[in-house]
């Protein structure tokens, strides 16, 4: 089964943006945000969900999310958990951003040393911004400076700890130094950070799977991703098909529907009447 392992996504000048955010806690420079009222939700009453039960399930399974159904057994459309790297992410300088988007460019032409110079300068001259040092940590993977990049990773999640792609990072970098069970540790903090984060919960899922010999923890978190994705990854589908296979667990962990109830039987006199009701005479012994 050939996998890969997903980054998350880093195109276009919004990107840039969300990347560079990185002021977690410092209100002082965002100041209070305007309150806003919420619009009302309707309450719907929702039926109870059996998981299927895993021997020495793994503690990252709580992180799952799970396709809600109403008392009547009809869907209720999930909605994903807001990303809080972006949530949390504050107006940035005009002149950081230009500056990231230009070091970005010099790293996408491999002028790495150029590029390296550039976001070390931003992060001297911003440095409230995380974003920069997610991706010093990339071009120290570049130039195969293993501990340079989790270093910088590790700086980037003190600096903002919400941002999940500098877990993302870090958990990609640990596997690949051989250290999965710190690897899967960075993946589940992803998790309780947000629960909703589709890429952390496949390279998760590949990660118990190849790396760790789980296919049973792995098949969660295929689905989670599947789930989230909306069925959007073939590759994914095929790769639950076979993992399925291995594990024998057919029912999912995330749409697990609620048992039927079967109608009760009525009367002449239209009131519901047990199928197995006892008479309500005693027997008569037969004479003879």
């Amino acid at each position: 089964m050939a996998m890969v392992f997903v980054k998350p996504l880093r195109t276009g000048a919004l990107m840039s943006v969300i990347l560079l955010s990185g002021c977690a806690g410092l209100g002082t420079m965002t100041g209070p945000k305007p309150t806003q009222e919420a619009p009302e939700k309707t309450v719907v009453e929702t039926a109870p969900v059996a998981v299927p039960e895993v021997q020495g399930e793994a503690p990252s399974h709580q992180y799952l999310p799970r396709q809600a159904y109403d008392v009547a057994g009809n869907k209720i459309d999930y909605e994903s958990e807001p990303n809080p790297y972006i949530q949390a992410s504050v107006p940035v300088a005009p002149e950081a951003v230009a500056r990231f988007q230009a070091a970005s460019k010099l790293m996408a032409e491999e002028q790495n040393r150029m590029a390296r110079k550039a976001f070390e300068a931003i992060t001297r001259d911003y440095p409230e911004l995380s974003g920069p040092w997610v991706k010093l940590g990339e071009l120290a993977e570049i130039g195969e400076r293993l501990e340079r990049a989790e270093k910088s990773y590790r700086t980037a999640i003190e600096v903002n700890p919400e941002n999940v792609n500098a877990y993302l990072s870090l958990a990609l970098l640990q596997r690949r130094n051989g250290d999965f069970e710190a690897s899967r540790d960075t993946y589940v903090s992803a998790l309780k950070l947000w629960k909703d984060f589709p890429e952390a919960h496949l390279n998760l899922a590949i990660l118990y799977d190849l790396y760790m010999n789980q296919p049973v923890n792995a098949q969660p978190h295929f689905e989670a991703y599947e789930f989230l994705v909306k069925g959007d990854h073939p590759q994914v589908a095929d790769w639950l098909i076979e993992i399925r296979r291995r594990t024998g667990i057919e029912t999912s962990f995330i749409d697990i529907p609620p048992p039927k109830q079967e109608p009760a039987a009525e009367g002449s006199d239209g009131e519901p009447v047990a199928a197995d009701a006892a008479p309500n005479e005693e027997p008569v012994e037969e004479k003879g």
